[in-house]
């Protein structure tokens, strides 16, 4: 089965001053209580070429605004305005973008310490590249690791491209230009889905990076945790819009027997056996705890 390439836990450095410019903006809403951890985690990359834009949506909370005053002398732009929604804060940010390359953090997650070159190291060695994307860590509110999700090259194949840790993925301004940028149908749920949806219906060139590139936070204020029936309607809504014969209930089981199966092979072939094994041992004592009830 074809395969999108991957790249080694370790590369090369590239040559000084190579680097593309990456254009990262950070969307908040009244969510002052890791914004700044966010943002240090940015900035405290040292990316030789970092266009950085902090989007908030007019919070209320005074603490917001003082955490983003606290660094407007090393942000490229800032503001606190009304808006729409979560897509249409990232969308105001990229329409300023000067770089490359880009991307969004969400304000409650942060960047592993050298993930930046990485990034921009591999886009830089790899022009062909559309997308490049690598491994998340999880963890909890106070900043402690759950667990590392690992993923897999891209599948050439006409499907989802199964990139769904959006902490850790970047992209080409052109490429995000060519699909027609965000979508702000899913302007609060869903807006990475969508938007990698599209992505993978361009045919987009994924690279893979076998590195933690972020920590995507879990805490009980995230979207996920308060409105998790939304967001599961409309990851499903846009399935529907761009995959219909994937989401097809009589289709469905079957793509989903066959990612799940893909994705435990290719992580054995690449030597992620006992990251495997530690995976399925945790689903197992999942299953027994509820069997037990």
């Amino acid at each position: 089965m074809p395969e999108q390439p991957t790249l080694p836990h370790s590369c090369t450095p590239a040559p000084p001053g190579s680097l593309p410019r990456l254009t990262i903006v950070t969307p908040c809403y009244e969510r002052e209580a890791y914004l700044e951890e966010a943002i240090r985690s940015v900035l405290d990359q040292g990316y030789p070429d970092l266009e950085y834009m902090v989007v908030d949506g007019g919070s209320k909370n005074p603490r917001v605004v003082e955490t983003i005053r606290r660094y407007e002398g090393r942000l490229a732009w800032w503001t606190s305005e009304p808006d729409g929604g979560h897509a249409e804060a990232i969308q105001r940010g990229f329409n300023r973008a000067t770089g490359e390359i880009m991307t969004w953090l969400c304000s409650d997650d942060t960047y592993t310490p050298g993930a930046l070159r990485l990034v921009g190291e591999a886009f830089q060695r790899h022009p062909w590249a559309d997308v490049v994307f690598g491994n998340v860590n999880l963890i909890d509110g106070a900043g402690r690791f759950l667990k590392e999700l690992r993923g897999v090259p891209v599948s050439r194949l006409p499907i989802p491209p199964g990139v769904y840790h959006q902490s850790s993925v970047f992209f080409r301004k052109a490429l995000y230009e060519r699909v027609g940028g965000m979508d702000l149908e899913y302007n609060r749920y869903a807006t990475d889905h969508e938007l990698f949806y599209r992505f993978g219906r361009a045919r987009a060139r994924f690279l893979f990076l076998r590195r933690v590139l972020s920590n995507t936070r879990l805490h009980e204020s995230q979207t996920t945790a308060v409105a998790d029936d939304q967001v599961s309607a409309y990851r499903r809504r846009a399935l529907r819009q761009h995959y219909p014969w994937i989401a097809h209930p009589c289709a469905h089981p079957f793509y989903e027997g066959f990612r799940v199966s893909r994705h435990a092979a290719l992580l054995l072939l690449q030597g992620d056996g006992p990251y495997l094994a530690r995976v399925a041992l945790r689903r197992a004592r999942r299953l027994l705890s509820h069997a037990s009830r």
